[in-house]
């Protein structure tokens, strides 16, 4: 049953993540273009464009949740993995990082209850862009709340090796 609901989360998933660092990408581009574009009239052309810096800090903000999805995913976050490292491919090893991942959903829970609260006082526009800054304010908690299902899949498929554990096929399960 674990092993359905984790397939049934991959096919939700997997899409949206894929079109996350797709569109997080397209903005990594813009944002350079506008980086670039800025120094060069900064430092070139000596008159700074005062819309820039405020674009591209808009277009990381988006970049950066749009890419957690995938990088939940395939397990590319930085971390310290000296422990798990130690009981890797171990019935141990997938009861912890269940526990890792519930910790990851309550702390993303907690982040997108805040970022909620937050997205309520957007009501002011941007200094320097005709922009509503809930537009920027609610990139956290909708995009942390698609990464909540990235973390449900990878906890479903730890809990479903955990109690499917095989020692003898390491491979399957690590």
């Amino acid at each position: 049953m674990l092993k359905a609901i984790e397939k049934g989360l991959a096919a939700i998933n997997n899409p949206i993540a894929r079109a996350g660092e797709y569109v997080g990408g397209f903005f990594l581009v813009i944002m350079t273009s506008i980086v670039l574009l800025q120094v060069f009239f900064r430092y070139i052309l000596n008159s700074p464009i005062s819309w820039t810096d405020e674009a591209s800090r808009f277009l990381m903000i988006y970049m950066t949740y749009l890419a957690l999805p995938v990088i939940y995913l395939t397990g590319k976050n930085i971390a310290m993995t000296f422990v798990l490292d130690a009981v890797e491919g171990t019935r141990i090893g997938h009861l912890l990082k269940a526990i890792i991942h519930v910790i990851a959903l309550v702390l993303f829970a907690v982040w997108i209850k805040f970022g909620w609260v937050f997205f309520g006082t957007g009501s002011v526009t941007a200094d320097s862009l005709p922009i509503p800054m809930y537009v920027i304010y609610i990139a956290p908690p909708a995009l942390l709340a698609i990464t909540c299902l990235a973390a449900l899949q990878k906890l479903v498929g730890e809990l479903d090796q955990f109690i499917h554990f095989n020692a003898n096929n390491k491979s399957e399960n690590a």
